[in-house]
């Protein structure tokens, strides 16, 4: 029934509290006064080091499972009351809503994986990566969000890919996927200009003096080569490969500022390259190329189009079809989200005259007129040769004008096509490059359906007129 005094408390002492053993280590300096003048009790040292010290356990934070964001994760392994991840809010006010967008590709794709592309978007605000997979009908691939927006490590790495790791020709790997960043949109590119300081290979002045002290002979060559009318330009695509393959030291990420930069009225001029440096000086910039025209924005789109081949034009109509949901109408930001899926960079002032010359009169336009303007005709004698095909499969006694679908493709030889016989492509790519082709027919294929498709094919393959007469003699089995 006793209770403890204050003179049972002494340091190094051990009482008992409801069956614990406390041990008495320490005390404070107003303590040990008190003890000494009220009880002549001068209290001991201190006994083990400071009260309730304990070794402290290291905190080890698991690899990150994939779920979530690994801010967050790691937030809930060190504490039990995790705190929001602390984030750079000056950054996040200057670049809100920015966003650096490039097209995709997989490296060393085979098989269906060959024809895939990707929007690979980097929001500036957050540093996080969003990937995009368009649909492609009959692709057997449903298309949509690939990645999740997040940050993404780079690997065997603990640094995260910044927007300084993005640009054309850029490899990145990304959970085991390796990308090709191959197109930029125009925001992007005019971005990366802007900001020259962070990425060099925007910079045209470091890019000039790079060339400086490289040997232009092989270059000028390769230019005059391609030039074959003598103009002393080049067009875009055309000037940036005979950079790339001439040996000047340039990736394709300078090759592209290096074409802005000499671009006038829709081409390259490789001569006032040439020439500066001959005089060793940084070119001058371009004349401004005025407004855009009808002609030009609708040759550019073309050309964007048709760079990926016969299924270009084609792929924009879908797209089309798909925003308008199957009206066939879209007004002016539904064809900005269209050219967005196709991953066609326009610049806004060609989008909005080529909109403005299809425009309706309602605000919108329609995607057949669209569509229609921008196929490539073929030449008179290509298209007598296509509509020879035609004559073969309609039955020669009852003349039709229609020739049954399944009836066109049992026919069609894709193992004779000739990037098939090159190994660009494989058999069944080039059976899908048909049907695609002919998709929505309603069962019957019409003269003007392979004539359509076959202007695709031409304009997409560069084809002459010699090159198309022998792919359609292969492929439909036709004699000389």
């Amino acid at each position: 029934g006793e209770h403890y005094k204050a003179t049972d408390l002494k340091v190094g002492g051990v009482i008992t509290v409801f069956a614990r053993q406390l041990v008495l280590n320490d005390c404070d300096s107003a303590t040990r006064a008190f003890y000494e003048e009220e009880y002549g009790i001068v209290q001991a040292d201190a006994q083990g080091g400071t009260p309730g010290a304990r070794p402290r356990t290291a905190i080890v934070v698991p690899p990150h499972n994939g779920f979530g964001k690994e801010e967050d994760s790691r937030q809930n392994c060190i504490s039990l009351h995790p705190k929001a991840p602390k984030m750079n809010v000056i950054r996040l006010l200057e670049n809100k809503g920015k966003m650096l967008r490039f097209v995709g590709k997989l490296e060393h794709a085979v098989g269906f994986d060959v024809e895939r592309v990707f929007t690979i978007t980097y929001f500036l605000d957050t540093d996080e990566i969003l990937i995009f997979e368009p649909a492609v009908k009959n692709s057997g691939r449903t298309g949509g969000k690939f990645m999740e927006r997040c940050r993404v490590k780079k690997p065997q790495s603990s640094q995260y890919y910044t927007e300084s790791d993005l640009f054309l020709g850029a490899r990145i790997v990304i959970y085991s996927r390796r990308f090709v960043l191959v197109d930029a949109d125009e925001f992007t590119v005019k971005y990366m200009e802007g900001h020259d300081h962070e990425y060099p290979y925007s910079n045209v002045s470091s890019i000039m003096r790079k060339i400086q002290t490289a040997d232009t002979a092989a270059a000028a060559a390769l230019f005059r080569q391609r030039d074959t009318l003598g103009r002393g330009t080049l067009g875009a695509d055309a000037f940036k490969e005979c950079v790339v393959r001439s040996g000047l030291g340039l990736n394709d990420q300078e090759a592209h500022t290096l074409a802005r930069s000499l671009a006038h009225n829709g081409t390259v001029d490789y001569e006032r390259l040439l020439a500066s440096q001959n005089r060793n000086v940084e070119p001058a910039p371009a004349e401004p190329a005025g407004e855009a025209t009808f002609e030009g924005s609708r040759d550019s789109l073309r050309a964007m189009l048709y760079k990926r081949g016969p299924s270009g034009v084609r792929g924009l109509a879908r797209a089309m079809a798909h925003v308008s949901r199957g009206t066939g109408s879209i007004d002016r930001t539904d064809f900005d989200t269209v050219l967005g899926f196709c991953g066609v960079s326009l610049p806004q002032d060609q989008a909005t005259c080529l909109f403005q010359a299809y425009d309706t009169g309602n605000g919108v336009i329609e995607a057949a007129a669209l569509v229609h303007g921008l196929r490539m005709p073929m030449s008179r004698g290509q298209e007598r040769a296509v509509l020879a095909v035609f004559d073969t499969l309609e039955d020669p006694t009852f003349k039709t004008g229609a020739v049954e679908l399944h009836e066109v493709l049992k026919r069609y030889k894709p193992g004779r096509h000739p990037r098939v016989s090159s190994g660009e492509m494989t058999e069944s790519e080039a059976m899908r490059e048909l049907e695609d082709g002919l998709e929505g027919l309603d069962g019957a294929v019409m003269a003007k359906d392979l004539v359509g498709f076959y202007s695709d094919v031409v304009a997409g393959y560069r084809l002459t007129d010699d090159q198309l007469v022998d792919m359609l003699r292969a492929t439909w089995g036709l004699s000389g």
